[in-house]
């Protein structure tokens, strides 16, 4: 995506589930993710791989679905050139969950930010 002033963006956007096997992309008929390839979840954490080629970041958001924000799950995110950090919490909590943990067969993180690229 080019905007009006030049500058060259590449779109990040994925569904991420733990329906008790770990953390996976959703990737079917109904879901598709876009310059992210993988998920890998560390003992805090979930790392995103978007290997894109970035010179910069501009934006990256991580929102909860219906399920897990009525559960009081949230989330942040720590945003890089060709990974990302993404934390997750419970309530008022600001210790970060282990991700394996969080598990909902119908519960999703969604995915949302923006690279610039050469």
């Amino acid at each position: 995506m080019i905007t009006d002033d030049g500058r060259n963006y590449r779109l990040l956007s994925c569904a991420l589930r733990n329906d008790g096997g770990g953390w996976e992309l959703i990737d079917d008929s109904a879901h598709q993710p876009t310059g992210i390839t993988g998920v890998i979840a560390h003992p805090d954490r979930l790392e995103l791989v978007h290997d894109v080629g970035a010179t910069a970041v501009s934006s990256l958001q991580v929102t909860p679905d219906e399920y897990l924000a009525a559960r009081a799950y949230r989330c942040g995110a720590s945003v890089g050139l060709a990974f990302s950090r993404v934390y997750l919490y419970r309530g008022t909590s600001t210790t970060p969950l282990d991700p394996a943990t969080v598990i909902a067969a119908s519960g999703n993180l969604w995915i949302t930010g923006f690279l610039i690229v050469p």
